[in-house]
């Protein structure tokens, strides 16, 4: 091969934004020794359904091995598509087989989307902060994701319509929405039925379609579940993408996408190009799970077991993290999110953080804009017990060590006095008795000590 040192090759210029995912960079660090790990948000193996897999490829393998082992149809499996058709029914999504499609994870169904409804050079809205999974897929369409902000109730549709406002008037129109409405990865937010109601209608109203990406769904550990944005959609503009990945093993690499028949038409034109058809064998797994009602105990147990993770990890913030940090305390999901003190950078503590053997994500990747530099993601899915209990006390000694730490002098050449800081962010103090004198000939007028504005 041709040294690539001195071999110039041309790549699509749009890839100049696409970069690497921190997720997947980050994790390549899990196979460092002794690492505790709280950045993936992977499933626990300690739960993967081994025994039930190997029962039903025991069974079913016999009989079905002739089309388990051979390609199939680009829509997937007829029989798991009418099955997961009834079981969408049982939430009172109406569904068709024909507007049903399986693929190679929910990833997939995010890139057939994009490139059903993305040129290069359109516009796709996302949360700030939102999953990079989707935001890369948009990107690696030539599209631009463009940032919206996301609260404690999710993505917010007033600031959602006062973008589509402006795009409107400068004749640049959104296309997509991407939407991840239960739990959403990595703020676990949850959206609003008023809120969803709301999505739904601006799409019919300015044109653009919905990607509402459900991967934590099932995983709820308090509340009531609320009907998807498809369950709400009339006129056939929303995506619902669901994944077995979080649940039965992300292993089978096994989603589906529901949509209006001519979508999933036309996402199935382009999957037939892209890998012809996702794995017959790990269909049969998932039909095999449907058709013996493994599934809904299966999850009962998912959920317990993630809950009690969930409520070690929230207690263990509680114990040694500062109380100038907010976090999350997420309903379902695989997440806490975390807002560290103003002036402290996430990217800055993960450096700290695995010098002692712990990582995480920081906060800024999830942000389309670059902000988000003082938030962090910890996932508690996969550590066990004793690593969660001790990888966030070494994160919080970190994080108090760095809040400590004196601020760089600036660049003027004056040494300040040293200060930490969270000094440095109250700002310098004054003494009672200490008076804001105005300049020789300054006419403001103001009172001594009076503030501007």
């Amino acid at each position: 091969m041709s040294d690539t040192e001195t071999t110039r090759l041309r790549f699509a210029p749009h890839l100049e934004r696409l970069p690497p995912s921190a997720i997947r960079e980050i994790c390549r660090l899990v196979a460092l020794p002794d690492l505790r790990s709280l950045a993936g948000g992977w499933p626990d193996p300690a739960v993967f359904p081994t025994a039930e897999v190997r029962r039903i490829l025991d069974e079913d393998l016999p009989a079905a091995g002739r089309q388990a082992l051979q390609y199939g149809a680009t829509e997937g499996l007829l029989e798991l598509r009418q099955l997961l058709v009834r079981e969408a029914a049982s939430e009172g999504l109406r569904l068709t087989v024909d507007q049903l499609m399986l693929t190679q994870g929910s990833q997939q169904a995010m890139d057939l989307a994009a490139a059903a409804f993305l040129d290069p050079g359109d516009v796709a809205l996302v949360g700030c902060p939102t999953y990079m999974g989707g935001t890369g897929a948009f990107a690696a369409a030539g599209a631009e994701p463009i940032g919206v902000p996301v609260d404690a109730d999710g993505i917010d549709p007033d600031a959602v319509h006062r973008r589509l406002r402006t795009l409107a008037a400068r004749k640049r129109p959104a296309r997509l929405l991407y939407v991840i409405p239960n739990f959403q990865n990595p703020d676990g937010s949850v959206l609003p039925l008023e809120r969803r109601r709301t999505l739904v209608e601006l799409a019919d109203r300015y044109g653009f379609v919905i990607l509402e990406d459900d991967p934590y769904g099932a995983l709820r550990y308090q509340g009531e579940a609320l009907p998807s944005l498809a369950a709400l959609d009339r006129s056939g503009r929303v995506i619902l993408v669901r994944s077995f990945s979080k649940t039965i093993s992300p292993g089978l690499r096994l989603a589906w996408a529901a949509a209006a028949p001519q979508v999933i038409r036309q996402m199935g034109v382009i999957k037939q190009y892209r890998d012809a058809c996702s794995s017959n064998l790990s269909q049969q797994v998932v039909l095999g799970f449907l058709r013996r009602g493994l599934f809904e105990p299966y999850l009962e147990r998912l959920r317990a077991h993630y809950r009690a993770k969930r409520d070690r990890m929230l207690e263990a913030l509680d114990r040694h993290f500062p109380r100038t940090a907010r976090w999350n305390r997420a309903s379902g999901g695989f997440f806490v999110w975390i807002t560290l003190p103003d002036g402290l950078d996430g990217e800055e503590l993960l450096r700290e953080a695995l010098k002692r053997k712990v990582a995480f994500v920081p906060g800024r990747p999830f942000h389309c804009d670059g902000s988000g530099r003082n938030t962090i993601r910890l996932s508690f899915s996969q550590s066990d017990d004793a690593s969660i209990d001790s990888a966030v006390a070494d994160l919080g000694a970190a994080l108090r060590d760095l809040a400590a730490r004196p601020v760089p002098p600036p660049a003027t050449g004056r040494v300040p006095k040293p200060e930490t800081r969270a000094a440095a962010k109250r700002g310098p103090r004054r003494g009672a008795g200490d008076v804001r004198r105005p300049k020789p000939g300054s006419r403001s007028g103001r009172k001594p000590g009076a503030r501007r504005r």
